[in-house]
């Protein structure tokens, strides 16, 4: 018998009737990419013109919502916002456009400075994707609807 092992008795730690702990599988995976990615790596869901600036804001099942630029004169990709772990389903502009508000499978809904690109708040209110955002720009009010058929109400001043 070699050094330092030992054939199996069946028992674990002295205790007769507990067997090894049962080891639960965890799988992980993730994408290596170009720190510059302006394009999406999959479909996109959701697109939203900011009348003001002409900027298009396009939301991807990469989880990754990205801004452009519509003067063609000008380099198209401005910012990519990435916070989401799953696809962004639906996005709308509020506020006259200085906030972005996301809608994901993560069952999330995100905050975002638009001019800035960062997320400013997460609301983890639904149990399940969230699929639909509205908003009301008369009243400043949004709402949220998902796989878990809740609709949530909340003001866009979030």
């Amino acid at each position: 018998m070699a050094a330092g092992i030992r054939p199996s008795s069946g028992h674990s730690h002295g205790h007769p009737h507990n067997h090894a702990m049962s080891r639960r599988k965890v799988t992980v995976s993730f994408v290596i990419r170009d720190e510059e990615e302006p394009l999406h790596r999959s479909g996109v869901n959701a697109l939203q013109l900011d009348k003001n600036t002409g900027r298009l804001y396009s939301a991807g099942r990469d989880s990754i919502i990205r801004c452009w630029n519509t003067d063609v004169d000008k380099n198209c990709h401005i910012a990519s916002l990435e916070h989401h772990t799953d696809w962004v389903n639906d996005i709308v502009l509020c506020c006259n456009g200085k906030t972005i508000l996301s809608a994901s499978s993560d069952t999330t809904v995100k905050v975002w400075d638009s001019g800035r690109s960062f997320c400013m708040s997460t609301l983890r209110t639904h149990k399940d994707y969230v699929k639909a955002l509205a908003y009301a720009n008369n009243r400043e009010l949004v709402a949220s609807g998902g796989l878990d058929r809740q609709i949530f109400f909340g003001m866009s001043t979030l």
